[in-house]
């Protein structure tokens, strides 16, 4: 016996009748009389006593009735449970990279905030790559992040725009009045990167081994306020995204003789359901990227 024979089962006896029974559960009339057949068939039982094109439902029939009805009542329960989890779950844990962080921060405990003040915006601040693992192991909803494709299977990739890379150095370090740069000119340039958790960092390795040039890299931070810094204080030049360079911070940012991009997207695991106040985020963030 499954749950559908016991909803037409239910509907049949409720009302007694085959035809309003199939137009409330909105099926043909042969269609529930099968069911009930078969229902009989394979119980065993007389569910119901028949007089012409009346039916009654029998003794066996009301002691099955009286023990399918807590059943459905608990089926209709859950479902009930079931829809509110989905569209009132109204907590969204959410994995930003530094670099997009310093600019989307603000956007979410911000605008978004003011917004949806019924959502409430988990923020945890790491790579790419970390952000992977968690949304794997369903720790993380999804992730905000840059790649250059859709580098990792078993994840859903929702593109919001391309962001540029670009060189960063400090005034009066020789590269910083040029309109743009190429990976020659920087030559044996100190630099400091983020760690290879951080997609930027594979992009630049990458370009300087196509130019068969070995980068003079000082040092590997995870920690973009260390690398700003290192910038700030004249003794690395870096890498970075564009949007992660604020105005009137003593870096500038150059862009490269063949511009460089990183892809800017939401990541989250695949086939997994997204509920509804995730797809609210979602929208924001693609009404709102910057």
């Amino acid at each position: 016996m499954n749950i559908v024979q016991m909803q037409y089962f239910y509907e049949v006896c409720r009302w007694q009748n085959i035809t309003k029974a199939a137009e409330r559960l909105h099926v043909s009339q042969p269609t529930v009389s099968v069911a009930m057949q078969s229902l009989e068939a394979e119980t065993g039982l007389n569910l119901f006593r028949r007089n012409g094109k009346k039916i009654f439902i029998s003794k066996d029939g009301n002691f099955l009735l009286t023990r399918i009805r807590p059943i459905l009542e608990e089926m209709e329960y859950l479902k009930h449970e079931i829809n509110d989890l989905a569209h009132k779950r109204n907590h969204i844990r959410i994995a930003l990279p530094p670099q997009i962080g310093i600019r989307m921060m603000p956007l979410l405990l911000g605008c978004f905030k003011k917004e949806h003040p019924e959502i409430i915006v988990e923020i945890i601040e790491t790579g790419p790559v970390n952000s992977l693992h968690m949304i794997k192991d369903e720790s993380l909803d999804l992730s905000i992040m840059n790649y250059t494709e859709e580098f990792a299977d078993g994840f859903s990739y929702k593109k919001l725009g391309r962001a540029e890379c670009c060189f960063c150095t400090y005034p009066g370090s020789g590269l910083d009045n040029r309109c743009f740069i190429s990976v020659k000119d920087i030559g044996r340039e100190p630099l400091v990167l983020l760690d290879s958790t951080f997609n930027i960092t594979h992009l630049v390795n990458q370009i300087f081994a196509r130019q068969g040039i070995k980068p003079n890299i000082l040092h590997y931070s995870p920690y973009l306020h260390t690398v700003r810094n290192l910038i700030e204080q004249k003794i690395a030049s870096s890498f970075l995204m564009k949007h992660a360079v604020l105005t009137g911070e003593g870096i500038v940012s150059l862009s490269m003789e063949t511009p460089l991009y990183l892809d800017t997207g939401i990541v989250t695991k695949k086939g997994r359901q997204i509920y509804a106040d995730e797809k609210i985020l979602i929208n924001f963030l693609r009404e709102n990227f910057l």
